[in-house]
């Protein structure tokens, strides 16, 4: 990799998952002086498929032999969606056929982030907890569980919903908010799944192959990769459990109740868990938090900790990639001296295009649950365009060199300056979840102006 010029410019990355490894690769290519650390150990990692589209593909090209590599671990970036029934509505590329999507195993996809990282000699320090943050007028740092505080000129919170920077960066942390979904999820071995001749006769022949089914109230994700099958199932769950738990286990049976009626194979497959066994993850929402940096511009959120996605989506890898190239670009162009406006450019530069595909999550889980087969069976595309073209065609390190000069004399100045990085023909207008959830209960489809399309 060629490096920029050395900007002198020390940054704690807090958190080693996609967002913090993203950041600490494209911030070591501007020049930035970066290390990592994460909580969990090394070799823990965790989660099933996700999809990275074309917009937090672009900045990576430049980084030699790291798509090659991200491929070569990828399944093809197109599912097939379908009636709970069984029957077909279509397939459908995920993202741009033309400019292709990464659909890859979040494990995978953090294995070859670290791989690459340590490759360029970046730090990785593991079992390293950050128990609080702090800001002087020329430093910013963490207080680590074990006493020992660390310091640099930047400090990035990559370290997802429970990070410890709320308390700086807004003065309090809004409790998560039930959305009244849970998700069921697992990965388990093909080979086994396979001698089932109702799993075999779909996934039976294929290297990789991905399923969406939709019923009433409850959608299924399914996806067989060379060595492996995973399946996730997101369905209402009434009650005010707010315990956000990523590692709470359940027996299958909720989930094939939740399925009874629909094709035998989703059922099978669910059947299919080891042990009858999977995670249980309860989904929860946060209202869209507009700041992501500390009074002194010296902490910043990144990714999950700025702003949580809905598994619906389809853009909550993508977005905390997004946000890695823009602020890495947004230190190199302000350089030492100006850091502190530099966060808070990026954070103006992201939000309201963060927030519209936020909204998508909802949007999308809308369509499944609640699905109009009428109107699918005349346009199938609204059911299996997941992520719009808006969100796709994108390159947010070259808007951040485009725009960065415009918003930071608007923040300074108040000069005049409009986002253009969101849905066209749409004007940004603040939401919360709750209006959200009651339009959903009222039965009310949240249309918006614009080209969400």
């Amino acid at each position: 990799m060629e490096r920029e010029q050395d900007t002198a410019i020390s940054i704690l990355v807090v958190g080693g998952g996609i967002a913090g490894l993203t950041f600490a690769i494209e911030a070591h290519r501007k020049g930035h002086n970066v290390r990592v650390i994460e909580r969990r150990p090394l070799g823990v990692t965790f989660g099933e498929m996700i999809v990275i589209t074309t917009s937090a593909l672009q900045t990576p090209k430049k980084w030699p032999g790291f798509m090659q590599e991200a491929r070569k671990e990828s399944v093809a970036p197109e599912v097939t969606m379908k009636k709970f029934d069984g029957s077909v509505v279509g397939t459908f590329p995920i993202g741009d056929p033309n400019d292709p999507s990464l659909a890859i195993y979040r494990s995978k996809l953090h294995k070859v982030l670290y791989g690459y990282a340590s490759q360029l000699g970046i730090t990785v320090e593991f079992s390293a907890m950050a128990s609080d943050y702090f800001e002087a007028d020329n430093r910013a740092g963490v207080v680590l569980s074990d006493g020992r505080r660390l310091t640099a000129d930047i400090v990035v919170a990559a370290d997802g919903v429970g990070s410890k920077s709320w308390s700086l960066v807004v003065g309090n942390k809004d409790p998560p908010i039930s959305s009244g979904f849970v998700l069921y999820r697992v990965t388990f071995p093909a080979a086994p799944a396979l001698e089932n001749p109702v799993i075999a006769r779909e996934f039976g022949g294929y290297e990789d192959r991905a399923f969406l089914h939709a019923g009433q109230g409850a959608h299924i994700v399914s996806c067989k990769s060379e060595n492996d099958i995973c399946w996730l199932l997101t369905l209402r769950e009434d009650g005010d459990d707010t315990e956000e738990n990523w590692a709470k286990t359940t027996s299958v049976d909720k989930a094939l109740a939740a399925v009874k009626g629909w094709e035998p194979f989703v059922t099978e497959l669910i059947g299919a868990a080891p042990n009858r066994t999977v995670l249980d993850w309860k989904l929860m929402w946060r209202n869209p938090q507009s700041k992501w940096v500390s009074p002194g511009g010296r902490v910043v959120q990144i990714g999950d900790a700025a702003h949580p996605f809905l598994p619906t989506s389809a853009s909550g890898g993508t977005m905390a990639m997004e946000d890695a190239y823009s602020l890495a670009a947004c230190l190199s162009i302000a350089g030492k001296d100006n850091m502190s406006i530099a966060t808070k450019v990026h954070n103006h530069l992201r939000f309201e295009r963060v927030s519209c595909a936020q909204k998508m999550g909802f949007k999308n889980r809308e369509v499944y649950h609640n699905t109009d087969w009428d109107a699918v069976a005349k346009n199938p595309e609204m059911m299996g365009k997941m992520v719009g073209n808006w969100l796709v065609n994108h390159d947010p390190e070259q808007y951040a060199y485009e725009n960065y000069d415009r918003c930071a004399d608007h923040l300074l100045n108040g000069a005049q300056f409009e986002n253009t990085n969101a849905v066209p023909g749409y004007e940004y207008k603040p939401w919360t979840v709750k209006e959200l959830l009651d339009a959903s209960e009222r039965g009310e489809p949240v249309v918006d102006e614009g080209d969400w399309s």
